[in-house]
């Protein structure tokens, strides 16, 4: 069965869906765009969907972006979307895309019109179970992240050389960016190390990373197990003497790491307290 999306106003397939070279000038020339993932689960509930409209809304009031739906009339779309599609077979993935339109301007940089919605719903990614299991390797990229805290074409960039890089042309699994010896984020995930008195440390969010739904979530039910939280910058050296490792995001959940930049974390295998984290993390999941 086809995916059901919705597209300016409309429901149509997800293979139908695009944007107009001049209608959607300023989201494909200009990168004026914003947008959010998130997954289904429990057929077909989408996860935190309050926190990621939140993000995607504010994104758009910082690159003053006219929205003419409110969040209400969003969140229901979303749901109505969800509504169209099946989910007896598999759950989906969920794009939320705040497209700009024309510009009004003879720079062509700058628009009082409002931006095209579209939600779109595609089937979910699934990463493989040895990932999860064994653990996965990240390879190190030295790049920050202009306007972190926008979830926006133009600051993937750095992803897209990271991941010819880093994944494409070496051994790694993911590439972890860093910025004058510190660790930083991942191309599409958070980091987290877990030291040896059980402390897990994270980056914080103070614009040199984005605000992750995933690591949000993930911190407020760490700090409600009453688990010990340190979200400051900490050097290469220190994540690698860490015992364990792991990156989250919305559609990986949690993945552990084993290795990074060629060298063991730990014993180089998945540690009992990463497991613990994971199981933690999917009984949220599974109460959704």
């Amino acid at each position: 069965m086809k995916n059901i999306s919705y597209a300016r106003d409309k429901f149509i397939s997800t293979d139908e869906v695009s944007l107009n070279i001049l209608g959607n000038f300023l989201s494909i020339v200009r990168g004026y765009q914003v947008f959010t993932f998130l997954k289904t689960v429990n057929k077909g509930k989408p996860v935190f969907l309050n926190h990621h409209l939140e993000r995607v809304l504010n994104n758009a009031k910082s690159m003053n972006m006219v929205v003419r739906q409110s969040r209400q009339e969003i969140e229901e779309l979303v749901q109505d979307t969800l509504n169209q599609n099946s989910f007896d077979a598999m759950e989906c993935s969920i794009m939320i895309l705040l497209a700009g339109t024309k510009p009004i301007d003879a720079s062509a940089l700058i628009t009082d019109m409002p931006i095209d919605l579209f939600i779109i719903i595609t089937p979910i990614k699934v990463y493989s179970s040895e990932s999860y299991q064994e653990g996965i390797s990240l390879g190190l990229f030295e790049y920050e992240r202009p306007y972190a805290e926008l979830k926006t074409p133009f600051t993937y960039f750095g992803g897209l050389k990271a991941q010819h890089a880093v994944v494409r042309n070496t051994h790694y699994d993911e590439a972890l960016y860093t910025s004058n010896n510190m660790i930083l984020e991942g191309t599409t995930f958070s980091f987290f190390g877990i030291m040896d008195d059980g402390t897990i440390i994270t980056s914080p969010t103070d614009g040199k990373i984005l605000k992750s739904v995933t690591r949000l979530v993930l911190l407020d039910l760490l700090k409600k197990s009453e688990l010990k939280v340190s979200e400051s910058y900490f050097s290469i050296e220190k994540a690698l003497a860490c015992k364990e490792a792991f990156i989250a995001s919305s559609t990986r959940d949690i993945i552990p790491v084993t290795s990074i930049q060629g060298h063991s974390i730990g014993d180089g295998l998945v540690g009992e307290h990463t497991r613990s984290i994971m199981s933690l993390y999917q009984d949220l999941i599974n109460s959704i």
